[in-house]
């Protein structure tokens, strides 16, 4: 077994040495998906039947409520849906990242990093779940893709390390905080209601209600994902500004936060 003291490194070098044991947190990732459903008949196939019946459902639904052509509306909502369930988990589930994982902790001498990882691998299969659904309905509606939809990959790629800082920063917070993932909950469930995901941002404008999703910075990272596959290129500038200082922003305060508490991890669990 590799032997890691992370007493004697700087905090940031767990990150390399965690990534190098990619086999550990895969595996234990893969396992937390399937132990979910165990015992289950059809096991992880329940996240592609409840992702597919909860958006085909809300969409009909608010497609009408909002007089939307569902060409239109449908793949947005899916796509909408998909990605806020990624940037909710990582921050709700994720709080309770190193407590979940407070066995391991205590019994093995893998770097702390490598339970972060092992967190982010339900979410990235669910994501991809919702993404194949978002495909089906794209197609069956009869929406084209270009090369301009390739723009995904680096938009993802940000949306990616934006949500693994935020999973950072709550999992050290979590383990000394054990309410914040409750709480966080319920901030999120008022964000989702302000953020553009379930109603488009025209339909905002038309009412004069800009500023929701303008001052919104929620908005911007799901649209460095969202823009590209529904228009076919890069999102605009100010999307990708916003997002990149976003990001910024989110690694100073996870290093702030891995630095000052990260050795204590293993105290407060």
């Amino acid at each position: 077994m590799t032997v890691y003291n992370s007493s004697r490194k700087h905090p940031l070098t767990e990150y390399a040495a965690a990534a190098k044991l990619w086999r550990v947190w895969l595996h234990m990732g893969v396992q937390d998906v399937k132990g979910r459903f165990r015992n289950s008949v059809l096991g992880p196939l329940w996240i592609l039947i409840n992702l597919s019946a909860t958006m085909a459902a809300v969409g009909i639904v608010f497609g009408k409520l909002f007089h939307q052509p569902m060409e239109e509306f449908l793949p947005f909502l899916t796509l909408g849906l998909a990605i806020w369930g990624f940037m909710t988990a990582a921050l709700t589930e994720g709080g309770s990242a190193f407590v979940n994982a407070e066995g391991y902790i205590k019994q093995f001498s893998f770097p702390k990093v490598t339970y972060l990882y092992r967190a982010m691998i339900p979410y990235i299969v669910v994501f991809a779940v919702g993404m194949l659904v978002f495909f089906v309905v794209a197609i069956a509606y009869g929406r084209s893709f270009n090369l301009g939809a390739l723009w995904f990959f680096p938009g993802f790629l940000l949306f990616l390390v934006i949500n693994f800082l935020h999973l950072v920063i709550v999992a050290h917070l979590g383990a000394r905080f054990r309410d914040l993932p409750h709480l966080l909950s319920g901030l999120i469930q008022i964000g989702f209601y302000v953020t553009p995901v379930m109603y488009t941002v025209t339909m905002l404008k038309e009412r004069g209600l800009g500023f929701v999703y303008q001052y919104n910075p929620l908005y911007y990272l799901i649209e460095i994902v969202r823009y590209p596959l529904l228009n076919s290129e890069s999102p605009p500038e100010e999307v990708w500004m916003v997002a990149i200082g976003y990001a910024v922003v989110a690694a100073i305060a996870a290093f702030a936060v891995m630095k000052r508490m990260s050795h204590r991890i293993v105290y407060v669990l």
